[in-house]
């Protein structure tokens, strides 16, 4: 097979995974490591993918619209979780997060507020009449389906709320990223605007890192996941006394 073949054929693959090893790809084209190696640094040329610790993750510009993800049974779990976390009166802070989303689906029907950027979240939440919602103001990004910008970080910072449910796209043991710059100062500020942190994050989004850093792993209080991470960022989590919680769940729905 000719490299223009291998590399449609490996971005082809990234569409339905989103990662790909450097051993993943040996097994499909039956070549050497050096081989692949020289695939990703031309698809890396090309901007098509983002070459990561040990493989590649799509390029920022080519990572799946956020409502094109389909709900997994991985992220089911996480949303199952983190909704048993909020109590009753509380002030919550949602972040843009398809498995954030599915938490509206969990929640007890109780008095709490709460606060996004997110137009899915508002439109799950509709269903809870107890429930006391508050729409972020900024400008609307289409691909997110969420709002973002100076008036939406200018408004956070009148707020302190008791737990903030974030989102991520990449975990490593130097921290949390994202490849969005807006995405990454305004997760910042919900930090900030936060008593208590509480992390979503499929096991896939380990050792995913990009261009734009969020924060350390110290300035998160709880981290939900579906797997146990690998051992670096494992003995950062226990370093930092973040709470570490594994979902329970029959591998093998993790598509996207």
């Amino acid at each position: 097979m000719y490299q223009e073949q291998r590399m449609s054929a490996i971005v082809e693959y990234l569409h339905k995974h989103r990662t790909i090893t450097l051993e993943e790809i040996c097994d499909m084209f039956t070549v050497s490591k050096d081989t692949a190696r020289r695939d990703l640094v031309k698809l890396e040329e090309n901007g098509k993918v983002m070459r990561v610790k040990g493989g590649a993750t799509l390029s920022s510009s080519h990572i799946i619209n956020y409502s094109e993800r389909t709900p997994t049974k991985a992220k089911e779990q996480i949303a199952k979780e983190a909704a048993s976390f909020i109590s009753e009166g509380y002030d919550v802070l949602l972040d843009t997060s398809s498995t954030i989303a599915l938490m509206a689906k969990y929640m007890d029907v109780k008095h709490v507020t709460v606060i996004t950027n997110s137009i899915d979240n508002i439109h799950f939440l509709d269903q809870y009449t107890a429930c006391d919602t508050f729409l972020l103001p900024g400008k609307f990004n289409g691909k997110s389906r969420n709002v973002t910008g100076p008036r939406t970080i200018s408004t956070l910072q009148e707020y302190k709320v008791d737990q903030l449910f974030l989102g991520t796209c990449g975990v490593g043991a130097d921290g949390i990223t994202s490849p969005s710059e807006e995405e990454s100062f305004l997760k910042r500020q919900m930090i900030q605007s936060a008593r208590q942190v509480i992390m979503l994050a499929e096991h896939k989004k380990f050792e995913r890192e990009f261009l734009h850093r969020v924060c350390d792993i110290s300035d998160i209080n709880v981290l939900i996941t579906n797997k146990e991470p690998e051992a670096d960022i494992k003995e950062k989590i226990e370093q930092n006394q973040v709470q570490l919680i594994v979902t329970d769940f029959n591998k093998g729905d993790e598509t996207r």
